[in-house]
């Protein structure tokens, strides 16, 4: 059975590491819609942005799993994508210039 939580053990990372990766993102993307605050307003009152921070860091590895059980994607694009996580991991802990 394909699982990721042996590969999250082999990059060094935790659920932690896949909830900062993905909080990084989501930020992202709400920020990316302060230009039409509608759009924001729209996502929070619809329950839209709830959704979307419910168990988010489980819901992306299950996901993850079900596309690569399913052969969606191969091992590679876990790879890839642990391997953003790792690097978020690192940049999380370099505090900004000043």
């Amino acid at each position: 059975m394909k699982t990721m939580m042996p590969l999250l053990k082999e990059y060094g990372l935790e659920i932690d590491d896949v909830r900062w990766f993905r909080s990084v993102q989501i930020a992202e993307e709400l920020l990316a819609k302060q230009t039409t605050p509608r759009l924001l307003i729209e996502d929070i009152w619809s329950g839209r942005l709830g959704d979307t921070l419910y168990r988010f860091e489980e819901k992306t590895v299950e996901t993850l799993e079900d596309d690569w059980r399913g052969g969606k994607i191969d091992e590679a694009k876990i790879r890839e994508f642990l391997y953003l996580v790792r690097k978020a991991k690192r940049n999380r802990w370099i505090s900004p210039a000043s």
